[in-house]
């Protein structure tokens, strides 16, 4: 088949919520899927290849988020047939916004497939969060870095706030999904209000303290009693996980989105040791899982060629 057009994306994973931020905070992180859409001279529906994460179990052809999101963009009619590479490193339905990378990469693939931008990227930021649902995965995605959001409006608003350089990631992955739509049915429709400043509070100074680098008191600021204590029967060892990440040298720790995964700031040569001792504290659980030293992203989702 001839090639018509081409063009290859980068989106990044992302860990939301950071514990008191309920869908509100988000950080990019150094884990990238890759997606090379092309416009060839067939004909027929668009066609998927996959490689990674989802490769046995994701959905091939129109039923795909990465063709839903370029459809939103790309004109109805085209002349030729659509074919999507897929390179997947961020793991399904852990907590570290495989979704919301999907929703971006697409988005911005149809919008660049003819080699220039015909929609402003507010407006793609939204037609992502509006796929997701929600903007906490979808802002650090975009714009890379430490973000907050939310919707104003019925349209999302980011907002990128600073992160000390001295600050890293650990992520301990379980080996078992959870959907966002079980993670959010376990939560109560209602809090009590003592939770809510709870929450509030720390999600303020977390900020600040992020800012800063002064982490001597980020593990309490990462706490949360809005959802963390509502999803912990939904993840086995997430309590000793959190506990065991702190007592191993990291700065804070919280529930990496809706989960199962356990997100960790640390700094210096903590990682190694951060991260075998969530392995080990999940492992009393009989939750196997595997864990990743990464980067914070600063540059988001990006046009490779």
């Amino acid at each position: 088949m001839k090639t018509l057009a081409k063009v290859t994306v980068s989106a990044p994973a992302s860990t939301s919520n950071l514990g008191p931020g309920f869908d509100c905070l988000g950080l990019a992180l150094d884990l990238r899927n890759e997606l090379t859409v092309e416009l060839t001279d067939g004909r027929g529906p668009a066609l998927i290849e996959i490689e990674g994460e989802g490769a046995s179990t994701l959905p091939r052809g129109e039923a795909n988020m990465l063709v839903q999101a370029a459809r939103m963009i790309l004109p109805r009619r085209l002349p030729g047939r659509l074919v999507f590479k897929a390179v997947n490193r961020i793991p399904l339905a852990r907590g570290l916004g495989s979704s919301a990378a999907a929703a971006v990469a697409g988005l911005w693939a149809g919008a660049h497939l003819f080699g220039r931008l015909h929609r402003r990227e507010d407006e793609l930021e939204a037609l992502a969060a509006e796929l997701e649902g929600h903007p906490d995965n979808v802002a650090p995605c975009v714009h890379g870095g430490l973000t907050a959001s939310l919707i104003s409006d019925g349209r999302p608003r980011a907002h990128r706030l600073p992160l000390h350089p001295s600050l890293s990631a650990v992520v301990c992955v379980p080996a078992f999904e959870l959907s966002t739509k079980k993670a959010r049915a376990a939560l109560p429709k209602d809090v009590p209000i003592a939770d809510a400043v709870f929450n509030s509070s720390r999600a303020i100074l977390l900020t600040r303290a992020l800012e800063t680098g002064r982490t001597t008191r980020l593990a309490d600021l990462m706490q949360d009693r809005l959802h963390q204590p509502y999803r912990a029967r939904l993840v086995p060892g997430l309590r000793e996980a959190l506990a065991a990440a702190v007592s191993a040298g990291a700065a804070g720790a919280a529930l990496s989105g809706s989960g199962p995964s356990v997100f960790a700031f640390v700094s210096g040569d903590a990682a190694p040791r951060v991260g075998e001792a969530m392995k080990r504290a999940f492992a009393k659980s009989r939750v196997a899982s595997l864990w990743l030293a990464l980067d914070v992203d600063h540059q988001g989702v990006r046009i490779e060629r």
